[in-house]
């Protein structure tokens, strides 16, 4: 059915500059609720690790993850994914 591996084709999915600007978008709301990555990190139950590499567009993140940060800030997943221009 695939010519390449299933893995090798998710790779050629991620789009770096989107998930730069989800990052950009969930640092911002953090900053706005006046939470630290630590504090935003305990509010889901994850590591501030993470929420760092999310920031940064380093990590390319789950629908599972982002109803998390969204339910943290009070939003929808639709509301969290709205991105300035």
């Amino acid at each position: 059915m695939f010519s390449l591996p299933l893995k090798k084709i998710m790779q050629q999915v991620k789009d770096p500059t989107l998930i730069k600007r989800i990052g950009e978008r969930i640092r911002a709301l953090r900053k706005k609720h006046q939470l630290t990555q630590l504090e935003l990190a305990v509010k889901m139950d994850n590591h501030a690790e993470q929420i760092g590499r999310i920031e940064r567009g380093e990590l390319n993140v789950s629908i599972c993850t982002l109803h998390k940060i969204a339910q943290c800030f009070q939003l929808e997943i639709h509301e969290l994914l709205r991105l300035e221009d």
